[in-house]
């Protein structure tokens, strides 16, 4: 069985998602073979160079559960996508690309963290664009970390606040760019997450796509096995 899970945004001032992330790691995720994290595990995240007690915490609980025999892979989301190799090597996660097309149990699976897909929000896909440059990554690093922290946070503020004054619609995926994706790669299932809008849909081709919930008030894991799916909620 595999488990996938995305948009847990952990912070350091929000202890109980923290929690219940470890607790996840020690418990639940025995089962699975293998661990998807489709991205945003961090509220955020400015370097590998970050050795807060959060991310001290994050790292030995990953490597303690891929010590057990358990395979973890993670995708960037637009809010981690400076995890790097440092990161990787400390927990034993291996980095895969976004889209990234998988076969199992005779499926064709695609995974992705999901904004590749909000292509109607302009404003989001410029300013993924822009900061996604190495040019912008490598002055934005260059940075002592207390200022890093400062953007991000600044960064942060003004996200939420962009948010709140765009239509809902718009910072959904687009339904002609995932029936494009589906369609021209022959899947039988897309995982995203991002939108924070959990669901399973079927499509008339027979194709399915998952949407992964994020850890607010609650967490959400999407299990997937040879006969068995269950996108599952669990209070935390």
């Amino acid at each position: 069985m595999l488990g996938f899970i995305s948009d847990l945004h952990l912070d350091p001032n929000e202890n109980k998602r923290t929690e219940a992330f470890l607790n996840f790691l020690s418990n639940d995720c025995i089962k699975y073979e293998a661990l998807f994290i489709l991205g945003d595990l961090f509220e955020y995240w400015v370097g590998d160079d970050d050795n807060s007690s959060l991310a001290v915490q994050v790292k030995k609980s990953l490597k303690k559960y891929s010590n057990q025999g358990n395979k973890i892979y993670f995708i960037h989301g637009n809010r981690d996508f400076l995890i790097g190799p440092k990161f990787a090597k400390d927990s034993s996660i291996q980095i895969i690309k976004d889209q990234y097309i998988m076969t199992y149990s005779g499926k064709t699976i695609m995974l992705s963290h999901g904004d590749v897909f909000c292509t109607d929000d302009h404003e989001y896909q410029d300013l993924k664009s822009r900061i996604r440059s190495k040019k912008w990554i490598d002055d934005f690093l260059s940075q002592p970390l207390n200022e890093r922290i400062a953007i991000a946070e600044d960064m942060r503020s003004k996200s939420k606040d962009a948010s709140s004054n765009k239509p809902e619609n718009i910072m959904d995926t687009n339904k002609d760019s995932i029936d494009h994706c589906i369609k021209h790669n022959n899947l039988d299932l897309l995982i995203h997450g991002h939108t924070h809008r959990p669901e399973i849909k079927k499509f008339s081709n027979g194709s399915m796509k998952v949407v992964l919930g994020s850890w607010e008030d609650e967490g959400w894991v999407f299990e997937y096995d040879h006969d068995h799916f269950d996108l599952k909620s669990f209070s935390i």
